[in-house]
């Protein structure tokens, strides 16, 4: 039997008072997002943060604790990265594009698309809410994070 699915698209969109290279080195590196994401426990870097970089993380999402082993698909720092899952169970593709808005000012945009099967499928059409909510809420706190990390 075939796992079931549900097709959720994620947006978001943040604006940090710093430097686009300096939020580009913050959230291209994925081990920072357990400071911000309440549900990675750990994670590792396999390679040097360019394309081909794998990251392993243990992460718990809706009460569910899983591993998950994302790579780095593409990058033009400090503008754009991709990254994918290459093992999980919630497979997604997050596209990530940073725009100065002033030299001290970017603005940060995701947009996921996530392919959720079971057990993430079992909520149907409250999924895509769901997650998009959860995104909302924790990267709300990064510009805070790099903001008080960084000096102009």
């Amino acid at each position: 039997m075939a796992a079931q699915s549900a097709g959720v698209r994620i947006a978001v969109e943040i604006v940090v008072d710093r430097p686009v290279a300096q939020v580009f080195a913050y959230l291209s590196d994925v081990r920072n997002d357990q400071q911000w994401w309440s549900g990675i426990h750990s994670s590792r870097r396999i390679g040097d943060g360019g394309v081909g970089t794998f990251y392993e993380l243990d992460a718990t999402l809706l009460r569910v604790r899983h591993q998950t082993r994302i790579e780095v698909t593409a990058q033009d720092p400090p503008y754009r990265q991709t990254i994918m899952v290459r093992s999980g169970p919630l497979p997604y593709t997050a596209h990530y594009e940073w725009s100065p808005l002033t030299p001290d000012r970017t603005r940060f945009n995701l947009v996921a698309e996530i392919a959720a099967a079971r057990p993430w499928a079992r909520f149907g059409p409250l999924l895509n809410p769901l997650l998009s909510l959860l995104a909302r809420r924790y990267f709300r706190r990064v510009p805070a994070l790099i903001e008080s990390a960084t000096t102009p």
